[in-house]
């Protein structure tokens, strides 16, 4: 039923479709089904405008939601999505975007491209020394992936 729903939503819109160029006609749906083999609270995905992080701009593409404790995901690895040169994303094509990427204590975003499609990936577990001076972290994860087609809006090009 998820999958039925992404497809209506990602469908329904058009927009990936309109770039001939574009090797991924729904690229979130790459990052659902990736993280749906993990054990969570929360995993949506949708399609349409919102508030690109990196900008806090509006744009017009996908996202995905993940929320996860670490009860939940004991034994599950959580995908990465970075393109290291020795990771999947590289080999599927993907590639760092120059000019984005921020990580601190408890949270990080990076961004990943492929030909016209640049993808936002952040995280957050947080974090904080306490009154005993103990490194404390949170036991949820959340991540967020959000996807859009450069061609197709106003957004900066940080390459």
């Amino acid at each position: 039923m998820r999958m039925l729903a992404l497809t209506v939503l990602a469908g329904s819109l058009g927009w990936w479709g309109a770039n001939p160029v574009n090797q991924d006609p729904d690229p979130c749906q790459y990052f659902y089904d990736a993280l749906e083999a993990v054990p969570h609270d929360t995993l949506t995905a949708s399609s349409g405008e919102g508030v690109w992080l990196w900008h806090e701009q509006s744009y017009v593409g996908c996202q995905v939601r993940f929320v996860t404790n670490d009860s939940l995901r004991a034994g599950y690895d959580v995908p990465e999505f970075d393109a290291l040169e020795d990771s999947e994303m590289y080999r599927l094509g993907w590639r760092f975007t120059d000019g984005i990427g921020a990580d601190g204590p408890g949270s990080g975003i990076f961004g990943i491209e492929r030909g016209s499609v640049e993808c936002l990936v952040f995280w957050s577990q947080p974090a904080y020394i306490d009154d005993e001076g103990e490194f404390q972290q949170s036991d949820v994860l959340e991540m967020t992936i959000q996807c859009r087609d450069r061609s197709l809006d106003s957004l900066p090009d940080h390459r």
